[in-house]
């Protein structure tokens, strides 16, 4: 068993939530760039984009300031630092984030795919609203949570089924958009290949980038359920999220 220490504790969040705000630097510049690129863009998409912004301010501040209570508020005093309520809050943000993406994206795949399969879409949309409802569930305890501990242990089940189940509604849309992008490629021609080649390589990287993130938070959390190294990368799967809804 790992032992708890200072480094894999709040080590951990200290840089999940640096690098977080590195993440929501870039999708400020993403969000800048799509007003200028795409001023004739429909308003519900413009609102879009600035409700995920908004609330990764938020989330972001929320990640920040619960780093600065470990490090300086309770500094000298870890066995203090047991209740993280604006993580809670943070989870909140982050079950609204992910609703929003990946409720975009199954759009998307409804839009795309051809009866029976645009049902995939539908599927996947329906299960990020139920996720979300659990992952806001999960943030109102995390607030509440007497220690990490106690939280961890009682709601680790949900949690679990949360992370696993976000990372296959993603590779489910990935798979789905690989499917419909394949299929149109062999009726194109060479200039249009060529686009959607690189609409291939794009699914395949935001998917994988969001999966292959929420599978790690989930394997560091059942591994090394006491260090905080899950906490750390989760506080960033939010802003992958956001960064690849704004790629699209």
């Amino acid at each position: 068993m790992v032992t708890a220490t200072l480094g894999n504790t709040l080590g951990a969040m200290q840089i999940g939530a640096t690098l977080a705000m590195f993440l929501f630097g870039i999708l400020t510049l993403q969000v800048e760039t799509y007003f200028q690129l795409f001023r004739d863009d429909h308003r519900g998409i413009k609102l879009l984009v600035v409700s995920v912004w908004a609330l990764e301010l938020a989330h972001t501040i929320c990640s920040a300031a619960e780093s600065y209570r470990g490090t300086i508020t309770f500094y000298g005093n870890i066995a203090g630092y047991q209740r993280h309520p604006l993580m809670g809050v943070a989870t909140v943000l982050g079950s609204l984030i992910t609703l929003i993406v990946q409720c975009f994206f199954a759009l998307r795949v409804w839009k795309a795919l051809p009866n029976p399969f645009r049902y995939i879409g539908a599927a996947c949309g329906v299960a990020a609203f139920l996720r979300s409802i659990a992952g806001i569930f999960l943030g109102t305890r995390f607030m509440v949570a007497r220690t990490l501990t106690e939280y961890r242990l009682q709601w680790g089940w949900l949690i679990r089924t949360l992370l696993g189940s976000g990372a296959a509604i993603d590779v489910i849309i990935a798979v789905s958009m690989l499917y419909f992008l394949l299929s149109k490629r062999k009726s194109s021609f060479a200039a249009t290949t060529r686009l959607v080649d690189r609409l291939l390589a794009y699914t395949v990287r935001t998917g994988l980038l969001t999966s292959v993130t929420a599978i790690l938070v989930l394997v560091t959390f059942v591994a090394i359920p006491q260090a905080y190294i899950w906490g750390g990368i989760y506080v960033m799967l939010a802003k992958l999220y956001s960064n690849s809804l704004l790629s699209a």
